[in-house]
């Protein structure tokens, strides 16, 4: 069963969202003035099929799917790893990843419902098998001091 909890969220938040280059027109003038410019690296991708798909939760509500995630983003993926640089407002975020080799925008499952795409979170964290990581695990402060997040997939 937590099995079953873990990959309906992970899908729903992967699904539920739209994928995007950066474009947010609701930023109001003080997050301007603190935005940052955020260079992630995604490794241990095992092709060059697809996206690489970044979501930025905010709130543990994002996190576990039951809104939409502050910012959302992909990249053209690479084999082996993928440098990308987001312009973002300074904070604290969740930050999870998967590679969409199939370009459907959800994390793909076989027929035993784990995960057949590689997947990752901030700090490296992951959950025991089967279930989402505790969300105050994966939080990352992103700041001008602070801006090099490195995620490896698994």
């Amino acid at each position: 069963m937590k099995i079953y909890k873990f990959l309906v969220v992970v899908i729903s938040v992967f699904y539920c969202n739209t994928f995007a280059f950066a474009e947010d027109n609701a930023i109001d003038d003080d997050i301007i003035d603190n935005r940052v410019i955020m260079e992630i690296e995604i490794n241990n991708i095992d092709n060059s099929n697809g996206n690489i798909m970044i979501l930025l939760c905010r709130t543990q509500e994002e996190f576990l799917g039951n809104a939409p995630s502050s910012f959302a983003f992909f990249f053209p993926a690479k084999k082996k790893s993928v440098t990308a640089k987001i312009t973002i407002p300074e904070g604290i975020y969740a930050i999870k990843v998967f590679h969409d080799e199939n370009q459907n925008k959800i994390l793909d499952l076989n027929t035993s419902n784990h995960p057949t795409e590689k997947f990752g979170f901030s700090n490296n964290f992951f959950g025991r098998y089967g279930e989402l990581p505790p969300y105050n695990e994966i939080l990352r402060k992103v700041d001008k001091n602070n801006s090099f997040v490195k995620i490896h997939l698994r």
